[in-house]
């Protein structure tokens, strides 16, 4: 399972207290231990802080309980992530590396970075199957990473705009104060749009020394976690709801060559193919049976252009129809039997 570290969580008990919430009551529910909350050196489930935030906002009647959060923290890069990025030469240089690295702080999350008409699109998304019901650490990732930018500059940075995939939580006008820009709702994607130029300016902190000694360190503590089938997995949730998801996306993500990529996977009894229609398969059976997502949406999140597409293969996966599929298996409540 997917984990992330307890820095995550810093801040979470003053952010409780000021609602008049005590942090305990919190945790105990979902097994987390008050050691973890603010420790580099602990984890915790990524599921977990999830479910985490999203109950926090609903008990304390916060509905941006994410992006208040993320504000009180300003960024939770701490130890040789907080240092990579803010010894690089460039915010540019430091968003690449982070990407890179970022598995080092949580596997679950995915930042993707892209240049297009002038802008710079730093796209986020967290793998989970259902990732549009996940809007808090969403919301709370997307401004983290706009934070962690204005640090890495020695300024705020105002972004043209904010794509977020679910809908606004509350009054959509109140988004303004945390990203001081618009920002679009119902999207594609959980993206940053920056002006281009951005990514060529300094970092105020730039060691190249440190930047090289921390690279060396990061090289060094790869886990076995770090799999190139765990790699093509995680870039393939990444890429699904894109519709993008072909070898040579994936090849272009691990920047890989395609061939090579395929090659490598052959040495180890993976085709291409064959490994991206058992996720489907996988995600499809998760989402109808533990969400409340439509076969359309869920059609969409597993990168089918029709849903007509997706019903194909569920019946080939499963034969029987997704809808007789979650009424058969899925939660009660969702089902609704």
């Amino acid at each position: 399972m997917d984990s992330i570290r307890g820095s995550a969580l810093l801040q979470f008990d003053r952010l409780l207290a000021e609602h008049g919430a005590v942090q305990k009551e919190f945790l105990a529910p979902l097994h987390i231990g008050e050691e973890v909350v603010g420790h580099y050196g602990r984890t915790l489930p990524y599921l977990s802080l999830v479910q985490l935030f999203e109950g926090s906002a609903r008990a304390l009647s916060l509905p941006r309980f994410g992006l208040e959060l993320a504000l009180r923290q300003g960024s939770t890069l701490v130890g040789p992530l907080r240092h990579l990025a803010s010894s690089a030469p460039t915010v540019g240089h430091a968003l690449v590396a982070l990407i890179r690295y970022m598995r080092h702080y949580s596997p679950a999350l995915h930042y993707r970075l892209e240049h297009r008409a002038g802008q710079a699109l730093l796209y986020f998304d967290n793998g989970q199957p259902c990732a549009d019901q996940t809007p808090q650490i969403i919301e709370k990732s997307v401004l983290g990473a706009l934070l962690l930018v204005g640090e890495l500059r020695g300024t705020p940075l105002r972004p043209r705009a904010v794509t977020l995939r679910h809908g606004a939580l509350g009054d959509a006008t109140g988004y303004q104060r945390y990203f001081d820009c618009p920002v679009l709702f119902g999207q594609a994607h959980n993206c940053l749009v920056m002006p281009a130029d951005v990514l060529l300016e300094n970092c105020i902190r730039h060691d190249a020394a440190l930047h090289a000694i921390v690279r060396h360190y990061l090289e060094a503590h790869q886990t076995a976690d770090d799999s190139l089938r765990t790699q093509v997995e995680r870039r393939i949730l990444m890429l699904l709801p894109s519709q993008r998801c072909t070898l040579e996306q994936v090849a272009l993500a691990l920047e890989l060559n395609p061939r090579t990529l395929q090659r490598r996977l052959a040495s180890d009894g993976i085709d291409f193919e064959d490994y991206l229609d058992g996720i489907r398969r996988r995600q499809a059976q998760q989402m109808l049976r533990k969400t409340s997502l439509s076969v359309g949406q869920i059609a969409g999140e597993l990168g089918y252009r029709r849903t007509t597409s997706f019903c194909r293969a569920h019946l080939r996966w499963f034969e029987m129809t997704p809808l007789e599929h979650r009424r058969q298996y899925g939660d009660p409540v969702i089902a609704g039997l």
